[in-house]
């Protein structure tokens, strides 16, 4: 049987479930928290040690998040193919040989390699896609609040801290080492106690049986060929992109409005404090609502408070503004689960986020290069402001149609054959 976003039964989740939303979250939180948080503070010393210059440093990241969302819809194949514990151990592996190489390593190649060929592939296994589908599979009850608790961004907030006072008394390589043995030690055993599957629990794609792969989900090439899928991933993706061009250039950003670099640091600062409340307030409000109807909520908020931007507002305005634009940022991972999950059943959502997080890059590496090309070109960051605000007005209408559609009721039920992809 389909039902309407939001209306689904209270089925109750399976008793394990609690266990693998804490492996989720913590494999999540260490994997992402310690690339992502120690790039920034060790950038000094890898130009020092290596010799080489800042642009050539900061050329890890990019590698991290290409080569992660290049390898997303691989990986959520493979997820939906091989036993998740593996691939999470796999994951956790790759993270920690990543930093014992860093630590080793005095070869500006081999740090690129560290960044491209293991953090990139451990991202995207034991960082992204693997944790959201392991709590995908598990949670019927309260799914969206569980991923939105799970990619609470923690570990992030804090390395940056704790590798600054960490600097004062050790060497970098030795904080390599540490991050590597201490990311080894904790998920490798975790990742063994990971379930792949709750026993007869995971809702099927809502098509017949005939024409689902043998795991009870979409192909790749059957969901790209749904426009309800592309309607929630593009939705999805407005508010990523806002995400992160606000967060890579909000500090020059606030100097070109007039406030100081003080200032506008303070302004980042903000909206990452209530991207981390956002996560699990969004993921509440999917749980009632419906992903594509929280995504289409999402847009028109965010319409709203980007087009303020464009009226330059005074510091305490801004910093409202801001902080409100982080907080919807914040519901994105959530609030897609539940759309995707909903509408392609629990056994389709690895392929389905892994699919998202390519079709995203193209959006958010525009809105970066873009922004900055913008302001090279007129002195204002206004009209990559107005392009945002357009993109999320089109987030409503897509999210509105997302959430219409047959959708899953139960433990592998799924409606009657559709009559024609939707």
């Amino acid at each position: 049987m389909a039902h309407a976003a939001g209306n689904a039964p209270d089925i109750p989740n399976h008793p394990l479930a609690v266990r693998m939303g804490v492996i989720a979250g913590v494999a999540h939180n260490l994997v992402i928290g310690t690339i992502m948080g120690s790039f920034g503070i060790m950038l000094a010393s890898v130009e020092q040690r290596l010799g080489v210059s800042g642009e050539a440093a900061a050329a890890g990241i990019p590698l991290v998040l290409v080569g992660s969302s290049i390898l997303a819809p691989f990986v959520g194949v493979l997820i939906a193919k091989v036993s998740l514990r593996l691939l999470l151990l796999a994951g956790a592996l790759l993270a920690a040989a990543g930093y014992v190489l860093l630590a080793l390593t005095h070869s500006y190649a081999l740090y690129l390699v560290a960044y491209g060929l293991f953090f990139g592939p451990a991202l995207s296994l034991a960082g992204s896609v693997g944790p959201a589908t392991l709590v995908t599979r598990w949670f019927h009850r309260n799914r969206g609040l569980a991923l939105g608790v799970v990619h609470l961004p923690v570990v992030i907030a804090v390395m940056p801290w704790l590798l600054h006072k960490a600097l004062d008394g050790m060497a970098p390589t030795t904080l390599y080492m540490a991050i590597g043995l201490v990311t080894a030690a904790i998920l490798v055993p975790l990742s063994l106690l990971a379930v792949d599957h709750p026993p007869g629990q995971e809702t099927v794609a809502p098509v017949s049986r005939d024409r689902r792969t043998s795991d009870g989900s979409l192909s790749v090439a059957q969901l790209l060929a749904r426009p309800r899928f592309w309607a929630l991933c593009l939705a999805a993706v407005a508010s990523m992109a806002s995400s992160v061009m606000l967060g890579s250039l909000l500090v020059p950003m606030g100097e070109s409005w007039g406030f100081t670099r003080a200032e506008s640091a303070q302004l980042q600062s903000v909206m990452s404090l209530a991207g981390i409340f956002g996560s699990v307030m969004f993921g509440w409000i999917a749980d009632r609502l419906g992903g594509g109807r929280s995504l289409a909520l999402i847009g028109f908020n965010c319409a709203l408070l980007w087009a303020i931007l464009l009226f330059h507002p005074p510091f305490a305005v801004t910093a409202v503004v801001v902080g409100l634009i982080g907080l919807h940022g914040g519901g994105a991972i959530p609030t897609l689960g539940r759309g995707l999950s909903d509408s392609f059943g629990q056994a389709s959502y690895s392929r389905g986020f892994g699919l998202n997080t390519l079709i995203g890059l193209p959006f958010i590496a525009s809105s970066v290069i873009g922004s900055a090309k913008a302001f090279s070109l007129t002195g204002s960051y206004d009209p990559a402001i107005k392009a945002m605000t357009v993109f999320f007005v089109l987030a409503v209408v897509l999210g509105l149609y997302g959430a219409t559609g047959p959708k899953i009721e139960g433990p592998l039920a799924g409606p009657e054959p559709e009559p024609e992809p939707a």
